[in-house]
């Protein structure tokens, strides 16, 4: 009988991106005691395509890690992941408009989630792919 594994422990790198995004998506003041220099105009939105993109690639990478035999990331693995990453977007700008803690969903932070989460599917697989051969 084979032993079930521990998704969460199976899929650390995703679980570990997935809670410092919602930390920093929805924690009323989530960096307290850091001052951030403004950059240049919008860089939140680079922010926000990093974090999504960053989850994306996470789960990407995982997938292509435990898959048993190693294989290329599928297409269906992708269209499921696509999906789940916009819907995970939109949920987490509307949760920021419906908290009430100072916090707003935007439209542009959404869209920057969606920039990142293509960046991601786009590039992710071929670097998987180098770092995780199949045998």
């Amino acid at each position: 009988m084979k032993s079930k594994k521990n998704p969460v422990t199976m899929w650390w790198p995703t679980a570990l991106t997935l809670t410092a995004v919602l930390w920093l998506t929805l924690a009323q003041d989530p960096t307290p005691d850091i001052e951030m220099p403004m950059l240049f105009p919008h860089v939140d939105k680079v922010v926000h395509a990093i974090m999504m993109g960053g989850l994306c690639g996470a789960a990407i990478f995982d997938y292509k890690r435990v898959t048993r035999p190693p294989r290329p990331v599928s297409r269906r693995f992708m269209v499921w992941l696509a999906v789940a990453m916009v819907a995970f977007s939109a949920a987490d700008e509307l949760a920021q408009s419906a908290m009430g803690i100072g916090r707003a969903g935007d439209v542009l932070d959404f869209g920057a989630d969606l920039a990142g989460v293509a960046f991601a599917l786009l590039a992710a697989p071929p670097v998987c792919n180098a770092l995780l051969p199949e045998k």
